[in-house]
């Protein structure tokens, strides 16, 4: 057979490939230029009979020219670091690439099968019990990036696959065996360091518990999938669940040599893991240790692969071809949307609105305005939400926006949604969290809306983030966010979010977009009001300086200009549009200095360096994981300042008539206001 291979320079692509063609197919190597050039064939990693194909899995084209006239399709290319200093890596190679694979063999009418290397990550962990195929990733909390990366991976697989394409997916264990040393191969590194003297102890107490399988059988498991492997299914390629704190037991055994005498407690191992992952972001290179694999040792990994023994043995066979069908579309009618009656975008008076994140800073103001201006509204939020500051008029739904059922009941018989419920922290010990909420919640909110044919208009409240960084220049809403780095896991998930937005809006869903600033104003002092929380802490004098040299540039809001922007938006956005719901474009240096004028005090007299305020966001970060209390000012806070976010509201101002207040006017009102809340004074 004519077989490509993504990763193929990698450690378990590499011996793939090799075995391949020993078994006499015709190979084709696809890796990263970078990754080796001919160089890699020339040392023997790959056998001289194996074609290179350069590309990478973030280019489609070079994918889709890579699989020409392939029969089959080895996707092992991956990320699989514990930690990279920029998380967005993970989604870029593991979710993209993935997609992007699919893509490029849908284009290619030779291939027949598609073997998809995933991890048991995807499945999830298994702390007390021995898990097999059945087992589904619970999606609440993510030891790494990589982990969250793979189980996002694992649905658009499954998803494929439900679509008829022929894709099996494999989840290999913790492989172990000769090779190259990269992060897949962690057994080999974590032994050399072991017998070097430079792990002197066991790593923990031997609680972990990890299905460990050789490189060589996790490739005969690949070459078995593609012959014997049906379509949709998925094959454990796992081994012996056992520890680390055996594994060191076993090679102290095996070489004749003393086992460690001491154990390391993990505690102590992950402040190590911080203090390398702080000292990698200054030297560049990767720590050897980093906190996530820490976490991933809190837990047991233990599986079976008795279904990839029972399926995967037996006789030779080769995979036929596929039914190819189209992804499924949303139903649309000759006026718009199905749902949307026509996609009317003159809509007002007297309406049935639901408000999503109602509880919140802007949520619950807009609650407000809607139901003053006369309109029905149903205020959905959490059972632990404090509901209190809502008007009596408003009727209250519970649920969650990660329950695409309770969404559904609380759209029921609505003329229109706003979606504005959002995890909006820029730091949480578990990022997971970004996605869960402000990801998958919006797809339920879709789905949700979707299902109930009165809803005619959904408002949803992005974020400037998802616009991107403006450094030295002002944006409109023609900017699309470059998704190369990301300061915060919270802007990370706005641009992902915004991605199904758009694709919605283009599939006919009737749903605009609005992007607020820097929202500042009287309010739940959330994170969401952040300007309030941090004039608070300056005027108490525990935020004595300025925050660093005012090279950063905001674009500020009040947040009763946004609630009239957020109504206008029902009432005139047009579907599909984007809008900057911005103002004026300043520093915090600016803000402090306004703040000090208007309530006659002195202005900070010196400034913190951003270095200096990164550092203690990392204190901080540390700290939150030991006390379980979110810090004010976090690591990936300190990134966005060194960033300008500055935008122009001129199209909002044409369409929807918003009209952002004066800076000098909203902040004179909202510091009377902390000051009558006695949390300032002056």
């Amino acid at each position: 057979m004519r077989i490509a291979v993504t990763g193929a320079t990698g450690y378990l692509g590499s011996r793939l490939c090799g075995a391949l063609a020993d078994a006499g197919h015709a190979v084709r190597a696809f890796a990263l230029r970078s990754a080796g050039g001919g160089g890699d064939v020339e040392a023997g990693l790959l056998p001289a009979s194996v074609e290179l194909a350069y590309g990478d899995v973030a280019d489609v084209e070079s994918l889709a020219a890579a699989f020409d006239r392939c029969d089959a399709v080895f996707h092992v290319a991956a990320a699989v670091e514990a930690w990279l200093p920029d998380p967005s890596i993970f989604i870029t190679v593991n979710v993209g690439g993935l997609e992007n694979v699919l893509k490029a063999a849908r284009r290619t009418p030779t291939v027949k099968k598609i073997v998809y290397t995933s991890s048991f990550f995807a499945i999830g962990p298994t702390d007390g019990y021995v898990a097999d195929e059945t087992q589904m990733h619970q999606g609440k909390t993510f030891c790494t990036e990589y982990e969250k990366s793979k189980v996002l991976a694992d649905q658009i697989a499954l998803q494929a696959a439900a679509e008829g394409m022929p894709i099996t997916i494999v989840y290999p264990g913790f492989m172990y065996g000769p090779g190259k040393l990269t992060a897949g191969n962690l057994v080999s590194r974590i032994l050399i360091e072991r017998f070097n003297g430079r792990l002197p102890g066991y790593i923990g107490h031997g609680h972990d518990r990890d299905s460990f399988c050789h490189v060589d059988d996790v490739v005969a498991g690949h070459v078995a999938a593609m012959e014997k492997g049906r379509e949709g299914e998925r094959y454990l390629l796992t081994g012996e669940n056992t520890s680390l704190v055996q594994i060191f037991d076993m090679a102290a055994r095996i070489t004749n040599t003393k086992a460690p005498r001491f154990h390391v407690p993990l505690w102590l191992l992950e402040i190590y893991g911080w203090i390398s992952v702080l000292v990698s972001r200054i030297t560049g290179k990767l720590p050897f240790i980093s906190y996530p694999a820490v976490r991933v040792l809190r837990h047991q990994w233990a599986y079976s692969c008795e279904k990839a023994k029972k399926e995967l043995g037996g006789t030779t066979g080769q995979a036929g071809g596929w039914p190819r069908r189209k992804a499924w579309k949303p139903a649309l009618t000759s006026g718009g949307w199905i749902g949307g009656g026509g996609g009317d975008s003159t809509m007002g008076g007297g309406m049935r609105v639901v408000v999503t994140g109602a509880t919140g800073y802007l949520g619950g103001r807009l609650c407000a305005a809607l139901a003053a201006a006369g309109h029905a509204v149903r205020a959905f939020a959490r059972r632990s939400s404090d509901a209190s500051g809502l008007p009596a008029s408003v009727e209250l739904a519970y649920g969650d926006v990660t329950d695409e059922g309770s969404l559904a009941t609380a759209f029921d018989g609505c003329d229109a949604v706003f979606h504005v419920a959002a995890a909006v922290e820029p730091w949480l010990p578990d990022p997971s969290v970004f996605t869960t909420v402000n990801v998958r919640g919006l797809e339920n909110v879709l789905k949700a809306a979707k299902r109930t044919p009165t809803v005619k208009k959904i408002i949803y409240t992005s974020s400037f983030f998802a616009i991107g960084p403006t450094d030295g220049y002002v944006a409109d809403e023609t900017q699309r966010h470059q998704e190369k780095t990301f300061c915060s896991e919270y802007e990370k998930s706005k641009v992902l979010a915004d991605r199904i937005a758009l694709q919605a809006a283009a599939e006919g869903v009737p749903i605009t977009i609005l992007y607020p600033g820097v929202i500042y104003g009287p309010g739940k002092l959330t994170t969401g009001n952040i300007v309030s929380r941090i004039l608070i802490e300056r005027f108490n004098w525990r935020l004595p300086g300025y925050i660093g040299d005012g090279y950063d540039r905001e674009s500020f809001c009040h947040v009763d200009d946004i609630v009239n922007g957020h109504i206008a938006a029902m009432e005139k956005g047009r579907p599909g549009e984007r809008y900057l719901l911005t103002g004026e474009n300043l520093s915090f240096k600016q803000i402090f200095d306004m703040a000090a004028n208007i309530t006659n005090t002195k202005a900070p007299l010196f400034h913190v360096p951003l270095w200096l305020i990164e550092i203690y966001g990392w204190i901080s970060v540390f700290i939150s994981h030991i006390t379980g209390n979110l810090p004010l000012i976090s690591y990936p806070t300190v990134r966005v300042l060194r960033h300008q976010w500055a935008y122009s509201c001129d199209k909002a101002k044409r369409e929807l008539g918003y009209s952002p207040r004066n800076l000098t006017e909203g902040l004179s009102e909202m510091l009377l206001w902390l000051k009558d809340e006695k949390l300032i004074k002056f």
